[in-house]
Protein backbone atom coordinates (compact mmCIF):
# COMPACT_ATOMS: atom_id res chain seq x y z
CA UNK A 1 0.00 0.00 0.00
CA UNK A 2 1.63 3.45 -0.58
CA UNK A 3 0.17 6.85 -0.62
CA UNK A 4 -2.70 8.15 -2.89
CA UNK A 5 -0.58 10.79 -3.50
CA UNK A 6 0.53 11.08 -7.72
CA UNK A 7 3.47 13.60 -6.69
CA UNK A 8 4.72 11.00 -4.59
CA UNK A 9 3.97 7.73 -6.87
CA UNK A 10 6.06 9.63 -9.79
CA UNK A 11 8.65 10.51 -7.20
CA UNK A 12 9.27 7.33 -6.17
CA UNK A 13 8.79 5.42 -9.80
CA UNK A 14 11.43 8.00 -10.93
CA UNK A 15 13.96 7.59 -8.36
CA UNK A 16 13.54 3.91 -8.70
CA UNK A 17 14.59 3.76 -12.19
CA UNK A 18 17.08 6.05 -11.86
CA UNK A 19 18.54 3.94 -9.06
CA UNK A 20 18.27 6.45 -6.19
CA UNK A 21 16.99 3.52 -3.15
CA UNK A 22 18.93 5.06 0.15
CA UNK A 23 16.80 7.56 2.07
CA UNK A 24 17.05 8.48 5.34
CA UNK A 25 13.56 10.04 6.98
CA UNK A 26 13.16 11.94 9.81
CA UNK A 27 9.91 11.42 11.48
CA UNK A 28 7.13 13.80 10.98
CA UNK A 29 3.43 13.91 9.56
CA UNK A 30 3.73 16.39 6.53
CA UNK A 31 6.00 13.53 4.99
CA UNK A 32 3.70 10.69 5.70
CA UNK A 33 2.77 10.11 1.99
CA UNK A 34 6.77 10.22 1.63
CA UNK A 35 7.49 7.52 5.08
CA UNK A 36 4.28 5.11 3.78
CA UNK A 37 5.07 4.91 -0.06
CA UNK A 38 8.65 4.71 0.69
CA UNK A 39 8.81 2.26 3.29
CA UNK A 40 6.07 -0.09 1.20
CA UNK A 41 9.02 -0.73 -1.55
CA UNK A 42 11.34 -3.05 -1.00
CA UNK A 43 13.66 -2.04 -3.51
CA UNK A 44 14.36 1.52 -1.04
CA UNK A 45 17.05 1.21 2.05
CA UNK A 46 14.86 3.37 4.30
CA UNK A 47 16.51 4.83 7.31
CA UNK A 48 14.89 6.83 10.21
CA UNK A 49 16.83 9.15 12.64
CA UNK A 50 15.20 11.43 14.54
CA UNK A 51 17.51 14.49 14.51
CA UNK A 52 17.40 16.47 11.23
CA UNK A 53 20.95 17.78 11.27
CA UNK A 54 22.36 14.54 12.40
CA UNK A 55 20.62 12.87 9.72
CA UNK A 56 21.55 14.73 6.64
CA UNK A 57 24.91 14.21 7.76
CA UNK A 58 24.57 10.87 8.16
CA UNK A 59 22.85 10.56 4.63
CA UNK A 60 26.13 12.70 3.70
CA UNK A 61 28.60 10.12 4.83
CA UNK A 62 26.59 7.71 3.14
CA UNK A 63 27.01 9.34 -0.34
CA UNK A 64 30.95 10.02 0.39
CA UNK A 65 30.92 6.93 0.99
CA UNK A 66 29.67 5.19 -1.96
CA UNK A 67 29.98 7.72 -4.49
CA UNK A 68 26.27 7.76 -5.17
CA UNK A 69 23.49 10.08 -4.06
CA UNK A 70 21.32 9.21 -1.22
CA UNK A 71 17.86 11.50 -0.41
CA UNK A 72 17.02 13.13 2.94
CA UNK A 73 13.49 13.96 3.34
CA UNK A 74 11.65 15.54 6.38
CA UNK A 75 8.34 17.38 7.35
CA UNK A 76 7.74 21.17 7.07
CA UNK A 77 8.56 23.89 9.05
CA UNK A 78 11.92 24.26 11.67
CA UNK A 79 12.88 20.62 10.25
CA UNK A 80 14.13 21.61 7.06
CA UNK A 81 16.46 24.42 8.19
CA UNK A 82 18.04 21.98 10.79
CA UNK A 83 19.06 20.01 7.42
CA UNK A 84 21.39 23.46 6.33
CA UNK A 85 24.50 22.55 7.52
CA UNK A 86 24.82 19.11 6.12
CA UNK A 87 23.56 20.74 3.14
CA UNK A 88 26.34 23.39 2.98
CA UNK A 89 29.13 20.70 3.30
CA UNK A 90 27.69 18.86 0.50
CA UNK A 91 27.46 21.70 -1.64
CA UNK A 92 31.02 22.77 -1.30
CA UNK A 93 32.63 19.13 -1.12
CA UNK A 94 30.29 18.21 -4.23
CA UNK A 95 28.61 15.77 -3.08
CA UNK A 96 25.09 14.36 -4.21
CA UNK A 97 22.65 14.89 -1.64
CA UNK A 98 18.51 14.67 -2.66
CA UNK A 99 16.71 17.12 -0.34
CA UNK A 100 13.12 16.29 -0.57
CA UNK A 101 11.02 18.35 2.01
CA UNK A 102 7.32 18.01 2.78
CA UNK A 103 5.21 21.44 2.95
CA UNK A 104 2.03 23.13 3.45
CA UNK A 105 0.11 24.24 0.60
CA UNK A 106 1.05 27.55 -0.49
CA UNK A 107 -2.24 29.34 0.40
CA UNK A 108 -0.90 28.52 4.25
CA UNK A 109 2.49 30.26 4.07
CA UNK A 110 2.27 33.35 6.09
CA UNK A 111 -1.41 32.27 7.72
CA UNK A 112 -0.57 31.43 10.93
CA UNK A 113 -0.85 28.08 10.48
CA UNK A 114 1.66 25.60 12.59
CA UNK A 115 5.11 24.47 11.14
CA UNK A 116 4.85 26.65 7.98
CA UNK A 117 7.39 28.69 6.53
CA UNK A 118 8.75 29.77 3.31
CA UNK A 119 10.23 26.60 2.05
CA UNK A 120 10.30 27.24 -1.59
CA UNK A 121 14.16 27.96 -2.89
CA UNK A 122 14.83 28.14 0.61
CA UNK A 123 18.53 26.86 0.31
CA UNK A 124 19.24 28.21 -3.03
CA UNK A 125 22.59 29.52 -1.70
CA UNK A 126 23.83 25.99 -1.10
CA UNK A 127 22.67 23.66 -3.59
CA UNK A 128 22.73 23.51 -7.52
CA UNK A 129 19.11 23.89 -8.08
CA UNK A 130 15.65 23.72 -6.40
CA UNK A 131 12.10 22.55 -7.73
CA UNK A 132 9.12 22.47 -6.14
CA UNK A 133 6.04 19.64 -7.21
CA UNK A 134 2.20 20.81 -7.60
CA UNK A 135 0.70 18.96 -4.97
CA UNK A 136 -2.39 17.68 -6.80
CA UNK A 137 -1.64 15.57 -9.69
CA UNK A 138 -4.93 15.50 -11.76
CA UNK A 139 -4.28 15.51 -15.63
CA UNK A 140 -2.22 13.99 -18.21
CA UNK A 141 -0.77 17.67 -18.44
CA UNK A 142 0.12 17.91 -14.53
CA UNK A 143 1.85 14.08 -14.95
CA UNK A 144 4.02 15.39 -17.70
CA UNK A 145 5.11 18.51 -15.95
CA UNK A 146 5.69 16.73 -11.98
CA UNK A 147 7.66 13.80 -14.36
CA UNK A 148 9.47 16.60 -15.93
CA UNK A 149 10.33 18.45 -12.50
CA UNK A 150 11.42 15.33 -10.98
CA UNK A 151 13.92 13.80 -13.94
CA UNK A 152 15.35 17.64 -14.23
CA UNK A 153 15.91 17.53 -10.39
CA UNK A 154 17.59 13.95 -10.32
CA UNK A 155 19.50 14.75 -13.36
CA UNK A 156 21.11 17.86 -11.86
CA UNK A 157 22.35 15.42 -8.85
CA UNK A 158 25.10 14.33 -10.86
CA UNK A 159 25.64 16.60 -13.99
CA UNK A 160 27.90 18.22 -14.78
CA UNK A 161 29.34 17.11 -11.20
CA UNK A 162 27.89 15.84 -8.00
CA UNK A 163 25.86 18.85 -5.95
CA UNK A 164 23.03 18.76 -3.50
CA UNK A 165 19.95 19.47 -5.16
CA UNK A 166 16.34 20.20 -3.45
CA UNK A 167 12.97 19.39 -3.99
CA UNK A 168 10.03 20.94 -2.26
CA UNK A 169 6.56 19.15 -1.86
CA UNK A 170 3.50 20.70 -0.79
CA UNK A 171 1.04 18.20 0.81
CA UNK A 172 -2.90 19.36 1.25
CA UNK A 173 -4.86 17.05 3.65
CA UNK A 174 -5.92 14.12 3.94
CA UNK A 175 -1.89 12.92 3.94
CA UNK A 176 -2.49 9.51 5.11
CA UNK A 177 -4.96 7.72 2.73
CA UNK A 178 -3.67 4.65 0.84
CA UNK A 179 -3.84 2.92 -2.03
CA UNK A 180 -2.26 -1.10 -3.30
CA UNK A 181 -1.94 0.64 -7.36
CA UNK A 182 1.05 -0.05 -8.61
CA UNK A 183 3.32 3.44 -9.11
CA UNK A 184 3.28 4.51 -12.60
CA UNK A 185 5.40 4.47 -15.88
CA UNK A 186 6.87 7.57 -16.07
CA UNK A 187 9.00 8.65 -19.22
CA UNK A 188 12.57 8.81 -18.09
CA UNK A 189 14.72 11.43 -19.21
CA UNK A 190 18.66 10.88 -19.39
CA UNK A 191 21.59 12.91 -19.24
CA UNK A 192 24.99 12.03 -20.85
CA UNK A 193 28.42 13.13 -19.86
CA UNK A 194 30.79 13.12 -22.31
CA UNK A 195 32.90 9.66 -22.28
CA UNK A 196 35.99 10.12 -20.57
CA UNK A 197 38.65 8.47 -23.27
CA UNK A 198 42.51 8.80 -23.04
CA UNK A 199 42.70 11.67 -25.48
CA UNK A 200 41.88 15.27 -24.99
CA UNK A 201 41.05 18.19 -26.82
CA UNK A 202 44.22 19.40 -28.59
CA UNK A 203 43.59 23.36 -27.95
CA UNK A 204 44.03 22.24 -24.06
CA UNK A 205 46.54 19.76 -24.45
CA UNK A 206 48.98 22.39 -26.51
CA UNK A 207 48.25 25.21 -23.85
CA UNK A 208 48.96 23.35 -20.69
CA UNK A 209 51.96 21.36 -23.06
CA UNK A 210 53.05 25.21 -23.64
CA UNK A 211 52.48 26.69 -20.13
CA UNK A 212 54.68 23.19 -18.74
CA UNK A 213 57.49 23.15 -21.08
CA UNK A 214 58.45 26.84 -20.55
CA UNK A 215 58.52 26.78 -16.38
CA UNK A 216 61.20 26.30 -14.69
CA UNK A 217 59.43 25.75 -11.24
CA UNK A 218 56.83 23.88 -11.80
CA UNK A 219 54.41 22.88 -8.33
CA UNK A 220 51.29 20.07 -8.09
CA UNK A 221 48.91 20.87 -5.07
CA UNK A 222 45.70 18.34 -4.72
CA UNK A 223 43.16 19.24 -2.65
CA UNK A 224 41.13 16.96 -0.60
CA UNK A 225 39.15 13.93 -2.84
CA UNK A 226 38.35 10.26 -2.49
CA UNK A 227 40.56 7.74 -3.56
CA UNK A 228 40.81 7.90 -7.09
CA UNK A 229 42.61 4.89 -9.12
CA UNK A 230 46.12 5.69 -10.31
CA UNK A 231 46.41 9.61 -10.23
CA UNK A 232 49.03 8.90 -7.47
CA UNK A 233 50.97 6.58 -9.35
CA UNK A 234 51.12 9.48 -12.18
CA UNK A 235 51.93 12.25 -10.11
CA UNK A 236 54.88 10.31 -8.71
CA UNK A 237 56.03 9.49 -11.77
CA UNK A 238 55.47 13.41 -12.72
CA UNK A 239 57.65 14.28 -9.93
CA UNK A 240 60.47 12.40 -11.32
CA UNK A 241 61.40 15.31 -12.97
CA UNK A 242 63.50 17.43 -11.08
CA UNK A 243 61.86 21.01 -11.84
CA UNK A 244 58.43 19.26 -10.32
CA UNK A 245 57.38 19.42 -6.55
CA UNK A 246 54.40 17.93 -6.15
CA UNK A 247 52.49 18.82 -2.64
CA UNK A 248 49.83 16.52 -1.48
CA UNK A 249 47.55 16.45 2.09
CA UNK A 250 46.21 13.49 4.04
CA UNK A 251 42.67 14.23 2.70
CA UNK A 252 43.95 13.83 -0.91
CA UNK A 253 44.55 10.36 -0.75
CA UNK A 254 47.30 10.10 -3.17
CA UNK A 255 50.35 7.68 -2.09
CA UNK A 256 53.78 7.66 -3.34
CA UNK A 257 57.34 8.07 -2.74
CA UNK A 258 58.26 11.42 -4.54
CA UNK A 259 54.39 13.20 -2.91
CA UNK A 260 55.03 15.47 -0.57
CA UNK A 261 52.87 15.22 2.19
CA UNK A 262 53.45 17.15 5.66
CA UNK A 263 53.12 20.50 3.96
CA UNK A 264 52.76 22.76 6.70
CA UNK A 265 56.29 21.21 8.04
CA UNK A 266 57.98 21.90 4.68
CA UNK A 267 56.98 25.38 4.35
CA UNK A 268 57.73 26.30 7.93
CA UNK A 269 61.22 25.23 7.31
CA UNK A 270 61.80 27.41 3.98
CA UNK A 271 64.96 29.47 3.83
CA UNK A 272 63.69 32.56 3.00
CA UNK A 273 67.33 33.26 1.23
CA UNK A 274 66.36 30.47 -1.61
CA UNK A 275 63.40 30.39 -4.47
CA UNK A 276 60.59 28.20 -3.97
CA UNK A 277 58.01 30.14 -5.48
CA UNK A 278 56.76 28.37 -8.53
CA UNK A 279 56.63 29.85 -12.14
CA UNK A 280 53.32 27.37 -12.60
CA UNK A 281 51.16 25.77 -10.27
CA UNK A 282 48.60 23.30 -10.97
CA UNK A 283 45.90 22.38 -8.49
CA UNK A 284 43.03 20.03 -8.59
CA UNK A 285 41.04 17.82 -6.29
CA UNK A 286 38.77 19.83 -3.42
CA UNK A 287 39.76 22.63 -0.40
CA UNK A 288 43.28 22.44 0.97
CA UNK A 289 43.53 22.77 4.90
CA UNK A 290 47.47 24.40 5.02
CA UNK A 291 47.07 27.80 5.46
CA UNK A 292 50.55 27.84 5.56
CA UNK A 293 50.90 27.05 1.60
CA UNK A 294 48.13 29.54 1.10
CA UNK A 295 50.08 32.43 2.46
CA UNK A 296 53.35 31.40 0.71
CA UNK A 297 51.33 30.95 -2.53
CA UNK A 298 49.42 34.84 -2.44
CA UNK A 299 52.89 36.40 -1.50
CA UNK A 300 54.66 34.38 -4.07
CA UNK A 301 52.65 34.19 -6.67
CA UNK A 302 53.44 32.38 -10.28
CA UNK A 303 53.02 33.62 -13.85
CA UNK A 304 50.72 31.01 -14.40
CA UNK A 305 48.24 28.66 -12.40
CA UNK A 306 46.00 25.66 -14.26
CA UNK A 307 42.92 24.21 -11.89
CA UNK A 308 41.20 21.27 -12.88
CA UNK A 309 37.84 21.23 -11.91
CA UNK A 310 34.75 18.87 -13.79
CA UNK A 311 32.20 21.68 -13.50
CA UNK A 312 34.76 24.84 -14.50
CA UNK A 313 34.63 26.85 -11.16
CA UNK A 314 36.98 29.58 -10.82
CA UNK A 315 38.67 28.16 -7.78
CA UNK A 316 41.10 31.18 -7.47
CA UNK A 317 42.75 29.95 -3.97
CA UNK A 318 46.18 31.58 -4.35
CA UNK A 319 44.79 34.60 -6.81
CA UNK A 320 46.73 34.00 -9.03
CA UNK A 321 44.23 31.67 -11.51
CA UNK A 322 45.26 31.51 -14.98
CA UNK A 323 43.23 28.47 -17.04
CA UNK A 324 40.36 26.43 -16.01
CA UNK A 325 40.76 22.80 -17.61
CA UNK A 326 37.15 20.52 -16.99
CA UNK A 327 39.07 17.18 -17.39
CA UNK A 328 39.77 14.26 -15.45
CA UNK A 329 43.05 15.09 -14.27
CA UNK A 330 44.73 10.97 -14.18
CA UNK A 331 43.08 11.24 -18.01
CA UNK A 332 44.58 14.38 -18.65
CA UNK A 333 47.87 13.76 -17.72
CA UNK A 334 48.06 10.04 -18.99
CA UNK A 335 47.48 11.31 -22.33
CA UNK A 336 49.56 14.46 -22.60
CA UNK A 337 52.58 12.92 -20.73
CA UNK A 338 54.80 12.56 -24.09
CA UNK A 339 54.40 16.40 -24.78
CA UNK A 340 55.56 17.13 -21.55
CA UNK A 341 59.71 17.55 -21.96
CA UNK A 342 61.77 16.94 -18.83
CA UNK A 343 63.36 20.50 -17.74
CA UNK A 344 67.05 21.19 -16.72
CA UNK A 345 66.02 22.82 -12.41
CA UNK A 346 66.47 21.30 -9.38
CA UNK A 347 63.20 22.80 -7.90
CA UNK A 348 61.79 20.16 -7.24
CA UNK A 349 64.49 18.33 -5.55
CA UNK A 350 64.79 21.37 -3.31
CA UNK A 351 61.55 20.64 -2.01
CA UNK A 352 61.94 17.26 -1.90
CA UNK A 353 64.88 17.57 0.04
CA UNK A 354 63.28 20.07 2.63
CA UNK A 355 60.52 17.36 3.27
CA UNK A 356 63.40 14.78 4.21
CA UNK A 357 64.98 17.58 6.31
CA UNK A 358 61.82 18.17 8.19
CA UNK A 359 60.78 14.53 8.75
CA UNK A 360 64.40 13.70 10.18
CA UNK A 361 63.97 16.80 12.81
CA UNK A 362 60.07 15.31 13.35
CA UNK A 363 61.31 12.49 14.41
CA UNK A 364 64.29 13.84 16.94
CA UNK A 365 61.30 15.91 18.57
CA UNK A 366 58.99 13.43 19.25
CA UNK A 367 61.33 11.04 20.51
CA UNK A 368 61.35 13.48 23.38
CA UNK A 369 58.35 14.98 23.39
CA UNK A 370 56.29 14.83 26.75
CA UNK A 371 52.57 13.40 26.60
CA UNK A 372 50.04 16.18 24.83
CA UNK A 373 48.18 16.15 21.37
CA UNK A 374 50.60 15.97 18.88
CA UNK A 375 52.69 12.98 20.49
CA UNK A 376 48.64 11.36 20.92
CA UNK A 377 48.80 11.65 17.23
CA UNK A 378 51.88 10.16 16.73
CA UNK A 379 50.51 6.78 18.37
CA UNK A 380 47.18 6.94 17.27
CA UNK A 381 48.07 7.15 13.54
CA UNK A 382 50.51 4.03 14.20
CA UNK A 383 48.25 2.11 15.18
CA UNK A 384 45.04 3.23 13.06
CA UNK A 385 44.22 -0.13 10.90
CA UNK A 386 45.29 -1.10 7.38
CA UNK A 387 42.60 -1.18 4.87
CA UNK A 388 40.61 1.25 6.99
CA UNK A 389 38.59 4.52 6.92
CA UNK A 390 39.47 7.69 9.27
CA UNK A 391 37.52 10.88 9.84
CA UNK A 392 39.44 14.02 10.75
CA UNK A 393 37.25 16.51 12.74
CA UNK A 394 38.38 19.88 11.58
CA UNK A 395 39.98 22.24 14.14
CA UNK A 396 43.10 20.54 15.63
CA UNK A 397 42.79 16.84 14.69
CA UNK A 398 43.02 17.71 10.90
CA UNK A 399 45.79 19.82 11.34
CA UNK A 400 47.46 17.36 13.68
CA UNK A 401 47.27 14.95 11.00
CA UNK A 402 48.85 16.29 8.44
CA UNK A 403 52.35 16.25 10.31
CA UNK A 404 52.64 12.85 10.14
CA UNK A 405 53.22 10.20 7.12
CA UNK A 406 50.73 7.50 6.53
CA UNK A 407 51.76 4.70 3.61
CA UNK A 408 49.11 2.37 5.20
CA UNK A 409 46.26 1.71 3.09
CA UNK A 410 43.63 4.37 4.49
CA UNK A 411 40.97 6.42 3.14
CA UNK A 412 41.47 9.71 4.97
CA UNK A 413 37.63 11.56 5.24
CA UNK A 414 36.67 15.37 6.69
CA UNK A 415 33.74 17.54 6.15
CA UNK A 416 36.32 20.20 4.67
CA UNK A 417 33.33 21.60 2.45
CA UNK A 418 33.09 24.70 5.32
CA UNK A 419 35.22 22.68 8.01
CA UNK A 420 32.36 22.86 10.69
CA UNK A 421 32.86 20.77 14.12
CA UNK A 422 28.91 20.27 13.50
CA UNK A 423 28.43 16.57 12.14
CA UNK A 424 31.48 14.84 12.05
CA UNK A 425 30.46 11.99 14.54
CA UNK A 426 26.95 11.77 12.41
CA UNK A 427 28.99 12.15 8.71
CA UNK A 428 31.14 8.99 10.49
CA UNK A 429 28.43 7.02 11.30
CA UNK A 430 26.72 7.18 7.85
CA UNK A 431 30.09 6.16 6.34
CA UNK A 432 30.38 3.31 8.86
CA UNK A 433 27.00 2.12 7.79
CA UNK A 434 27.79 1.91 4.25
CA UNK A 435 31.25 -0.14 4.23
CA UNK A 436 32.35 -3.17 6.10
CA UNK A 437 35.69 -1.42 6.81
CA UNK A 438 36.55 -0.31 10.25
CA UNK A 439 35.72 3.37 10.16
CA UNK A 440 37.45 5.67 12.76
CA UNK A 441 36.71 9.40 13.98
CA UNK A 442 39.16 11.14 15.21
CA UNK A 443 37.32 14.30 16.64
CA UNK A 444 38.06 17.09 19.44
CA UNK A 445 36.17 17.32 22.52
CA UNK A 446 33.67 20.10 21.35
CA UNK A 447 33.03 18.51 18.34
CA UNK A 448 32.15 15.28 19.65
CA UNK A 449 29.70 16.77 22.62
CA UNK A 450 28.04 19.47 19.77
CA UNK A 451 26.88 16.07 17.47
CA UNK A 452 26.65 13.62 20.39
CA UNK A 453 23.02 13.23 18.49
CA UNK A 454 24.25 11.45 16.04
CA UNK A 455 24.63 8.26 18.52
CA UNK A 456 20.73 8.68 19.41
CA UNK A 457 20.56 6.52 16.56
CA UNK A 458 19.54 2.44 16.06
CA UNK A 459 21.89 2.66 12.95
CA UNK A 460 25.16 2.74 14.24
CA UNK A 461 27.49 -0.25 13.20
CA UNK A 462 29.92 -2.12 15.27
CA UNK A 463 32.83 -1.13 12.65
CA UNK A 464 32.63 2.36 13.79
CA UNK A 465 35.34 3.85 16.48
CA UNK A 466 35.26 6.91 17.94
CA UNK A 467 38.38 8.24 19.54
CA UNK A 468 38.20 11.63 21.33
CA UNK A 469 40.74 13.99 22.19
CA UNK A 470 39.43 15.42 25.31
CA UNK A 471 41.53 18.86 26.03
CA UNK A 472 38.18 20.52 27.58
CA UNK A 473 38.00 22.75 24.96
CA UNK A 474 38.79 24.29 22.00
CA UNK A 475 42.46 23.78 21.86
CA UNK A 476 42.96 25.56 18.24
CA UNK A 477 42.28 28.77 20.08
CA UNK A 478 45.28 28.35 22.17
CA UNK A 479 47.10 28.32 19.20
CA UNK A 480 46.11 31.33 17.26
CA UNK A 481 48.11 33.98 18.55
CA UNK A 482 45.35 36.56 18.30
CA UNK A 483 42.14 34.48 19.94
CA UNK A 484 45.25 33.09 22.94
CA UNK A 485 46.11 36.92 24.04
CA UNK A 486 42.07 37.51 24.65
CA UNK A 487 41.06 38.18 28.34
CA UNK A 488 37.87 35.90 27.37
CA UNK A 489 39.88 32.80 25.85
CA UNK A 490 38.91 30.20 28.34
CA UNK A 491 34.93 31.67 28.59
CA UNK A 492 34.38 32.94 25.20
CA UNK A 493 36.71 30.78 22.64
CA UNK A 494 37.86 27.92 24.41
CA UNK A 495 34.97 27.26 26.08
CA UNK A 496 36.42 25.77 28.57
CA UNK A 497 34.43 22.29 30.39
CA UNK A 498 34.83 19.45 32.59
CA UNK A 499 32.86 16.94 30.53
CA UNK A 500 34.24 13.43 30.13
CA UNK A 501 33.53 11.24 27.15
CA UNK A 502 32.48 8.36 29.08
CA UNK A 503 28.68 9.33 30.80
CA UNK A 504 27.97 9.87 27.44
CA UNK A 505 29.11 6.59 25.96
CA UNK A 506 27.23 5.17 28.35
CA UNK A 507 24.14 6.73 27.93
CA UNK A 508 24.07 5.54 24.00
CA UNK A 509 25.38 1.89 25.10
CA UNK A 510 29.00 2.29 24.24
CA UNK A 511 32.11 0.91 25.96
CA UNK A 512 34.37 3.35 26.44
CA UNK A 513 37.96 3.37 27.32
CA UNK A 514 40.46 6.08 28.93
CA UNK A 515 43.60 7.35 28.26
CA UNK A 516 45.44 10.15 29.63
CA UNK A 517 49.59 9.21 28.79
CA UNK A 518 51.29 7.10 26.80
CA UNK A 519 51.20 3.81 28.18
CA UNK A 520 47.09 3.93 28.87
CA UNK A 521 46.68 5.50 25.21
CA UNK A 522 48.67 2.22 23.77
CA UNK A 523 46.61 -0.18 25.89
CA UNK A 524 42.92 1.90 24.68
CA UNK A 525 44.05 1.61 21.02
CA UNK A 526 44.91 -2.10 21.27
CA UNK A 527 41.21 -2.59 22.99
CA UNK A 528 39.68 -0.34 20.34
CA UNK A 529 41.48 -2.48 17.57
CA UNK A 530 41.79 -5.69 18.41
CA UNK A 531 38.94 -6.68 20.93
CA UNK A 532 36.11 -8.38 19.32
CA UNK A 533 33.55 -5.75 19.90
CA UNK A 534 29.81 -6.09 19.04
CA UNK A 535 29.26 -2.58 19.06
CA UNK A 536 30.91 0.77 18.08
CA UNK A 537 33.15 1.57 21.18
CA UNK A 538 34.76 5.18 22.31
CA UNK A 539 38.27 5.94 23.50
CA UNK A 540 38.80 9.00 25.41
CA UNK A 541 42.31 10.83 25.30
CA UNK A 542 42.83 13.06 28.29
CA UNK A 543 45.81 15.71 26.90
CA UNK A 544 47.42 18.63 29.06
CA UNK A 545 45.28 21.82 27.77
CA UNK A 546 47.81 24.41 28.57
CA UNK A 547 51.36 22.76 27.27
CA UNK A 548 49.44 21.17 23.72
CA UNK A 549 49.42 24.81 21.80
CA UNK A 550 53.22 25.63 23.84
CA UNK A 551 54.23 22.00 22.49
CA UNK A 552 52.96 22.77 18.82
CA UNK A 553 55.02 26.16 18.88
CA UNK A 554 58.12 24.39 19.97
CA UNK A 555 57.73 21.97 17.63
CA UNK A 556 57.20 24.24 14.70
CA UNK A 557 60.35 26.35 15.76
CA UNK A 558 62.59 22.95 15.98
CA UNK A 559 61.52 22.27 12.55
CA UNK A 560 62.53 25.69 11.64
Amino acid sequence: MISKKKNVQYLAAILLKKGICDIVFSPGSRNAPLINTFTAIDQFRCINIVDERSAGFFALGMAVQMQKPVAIACTSGSAVLNYAPAIVEAYYQKIPLLILTADRPPEWVEQGDGQTIRQNDIYRNYVRSSYSIIDKVENADDEWYAARIINQAVNDLMHPDFAPVHINIPFSEPLYELTDAPLPEPKIINVYRQIETESVADAAAEKFAALWNQSKNKMIIAGQAPCTNGLGAILNNLADDPSVAVLAETTTNLKGGNLISCIDCVVTAIDREHDYAPDLLITLGGQIVSKKIKVFLRTNRPKAHCHFSRAGEHMDTFQSLTDIFSDNPALFFSSIKDRLNPCDSDYGNKWRQLDLITRQRHGVFLEKCEFCDLKAFQIIMKHLPDHSIVHLSNSMPIRYSQLFVCDKDIAFMANRGVSGIDGILSTSAGTAYSTDKITTVIAGDLAFFYDSNALWNKYLSRNLRIIVINNYGGGIFRFLDGASAMSALETHFEARHNYGVANVAKAYGLDCFKAKDEKTLTEGLEWLYTFDLTRPAALEVVTPTEQNAEILRSYFNFLR
